[in-house]
């Protein structure tokens, strides 16, 4: 549980840096809507329910699915992550291009909810792979800073750590 929780919270924070390179990259030309808000717009297109939901609170849901989807790749790299034994910035790095790979590549638009990569717009496309490459970085980097057994292996068996 413990191990779940941590990830999960390193999820959540490195959504927030993710979403941080999106936010900035409304600045890009012709980069459009995010695509957690269309994807979200979406769903409930299909669902039948976006008259139904108002303008408030559509917001919140896409920003909420955004951060639950982060928290639980987030969860899912704290189990997988000690059964890879590259360096840290590799791990996130392919962590993060995983993610938008499984997304973008495979589960979202095998759903109808966003375009294949290749009918995307190349502005949103190329920032998105970025954000996913912050999201991998920062998460590798928080799990890690969340992790207590990192201190154990600091130090070597042998060895007692100094006081101070």
């Amino acid at each position: 549980m413990e191990k779940l929780l941590r990830g999960s919270g390193a999820g959540l924070l490195a959504t927030l840096a993710m979403s941080t390179v999106m936010a900035a990259s409304r600045f890009v030309p012709f980069f459009r809507t995010p695509p957690p808000l269309e994807i979200t717009a979406n769903l409930q297109r299909r669902l039948g329910i976006h008259h139904e939901v108002p303008e408030p609170a559509f917001h919140a849901s896409w920003v909420i699915a955004h951060f639950a989807y982060g928290a639980i790749c987030g969860a899912l790299y704290a189990f997988l992550r000690p059964k890879l034994s590259q360096p840290l910035v590799l791990v996130g790095l392919g962590y993060g291009g995983l993610v938008w790979a499984v997304s973008y590549l495979g589960v979202v638009p095998a759903l109808r909810l966003y375009p294949w990569p290749d009918q995307d717009n190349w502005a949103r496309r190329a920032t998105m792979i970025v954000a996913h490459a912050v999201f991998g970085l920062t998460l590798a980097y928080a799990e890690r800073q969340a992790n207590p057994d990192r201190f154990v292996a600091s130090f070597p068996a042998n060895r007692a750590p100094i006081d101070g």
